[in-house]
């Protein structure tokens, strides 16, 4: 197994792990931009050491001035991915969510890798991306619109989602294309996360009064920041290879927070949604 493949299944792993924390969000009623600056805080804090450890910093100001543009746009487009993926799951459950996600996520991004960096894909990985596309669509039902608080909203919005985050991973690709230092582009990219989250959180208290809980608030965004710093190490050096076939991968982590929702929160479940998961983890297992 190739080392780009072994980095997005961590990344997937990890990414699901830290997916799920939304949902623990929404449900604990946690401020979210809260959760946002410690998250982030944690992951500036680790990509300043591993920087350090790498004589990161020792680049030029044209390369650092490039890098700096390429983590704005990753920061920019992330950060409102976050905003409307929080905003779509109060529409909609995480066991449709995500794999609506993951169906519209990997073929936006097979574009980009096709038309943006002529990236050319086997016959192989062309049938598992399909593969992987097509087997979430067997989730979407009728019955999903009485169940689901505003399905057709929720859907716009996994769509909005989708397209903001391809964007903002392909300025990760971009990096490596120019081969520019990615441990300088992750330091600088969470860095700005930190920034904009303090700015959200302030312009956001000053609007809202609804009164959130803080109780065990801390040690959650500590959690939370571990998962979102492996997801987003592992991610940046798998998409360094195979753009399209890192991402597909990495969206597989939907299987976690689905999983664990249905576990601890009691979301809706049939069989026809066991089946795609089992489909899933069948179809990750052939393609490695």
């Amino acid at each position: 197994m190739e080392l780009w493949i072994v980095y997005a299944i961590l990344s997937a792993i990890a990414a699901g792990l830290y997916n799920f924390t939304y949902k623990v969000i929404t449900q604990r009623n946690y401020d979210t931009h809260v959760v946002n600056i410690y998250t982030y805080a944690f992951s500036t804090i680790v990509f300043w050491l591993y920087c350090i450890y790498t004589w990161a910093f020792n680049t030029w100001f044209d390369a650092f001035l490039y890098i700096t543009i390429f983590s704005l746009i990753n920061t920019f487009f992330f950060y409102l991915s976050i905003v409307s993926r929080i905003e779509s799951m109060r529409n909609i459950d995480t066991i449709v969510f995500f794999p609506l996600y993951k169906t519209f996520g990997p073929i936006i991004v097979t574009c980009i890798g096709y038309f943006f960096f002529q990236e050319s894909l086997s016959i192989r990985e062309i049938l598992w991306i399909v593969i992987g596309i097509m087997i979430p669509l067997l989730l979407i039902t009728k019955s999903e619109n009485t169940i689901q608080k505003n399905l057709y909203f929720g859907v716009f919005l996994v769509i909005v989602t989708a397209i903001l985050t391809s964007i903002s991973a392909a300025s990760a690709k971009m990096v490596s294309v120019e081969s520019l230092s990615l441990e300088l582009f992750m330091f600088i990219g969470v860095f700005m996360w930190t920034i904009m989250s303090l700015m959200s959180y302030y312009l956001h208290s000053k609007k809202s009064h609804k009164v959130y809980n803080f109780t065990g608030i801390h040690k959650f965004s500590l959690i939370s920041g571990i998962f979102h710093t492996l997801s987003f190490f592992f991610f940046v050096h798998a998409v360094t290879w195979n753009f399209a076939v890192a991402f597909t991968i990495n969206s597989f982590s939907i299987l976690i927070p689905i999983i664990l929702s249905i576990i601890f929160y009691g979301e809706h479940f049939n069989l026809k949604k066991g089946i795609v998961i089992a489909l899933s983890i069948i179809s990750i297992l052939l393609f490695i």
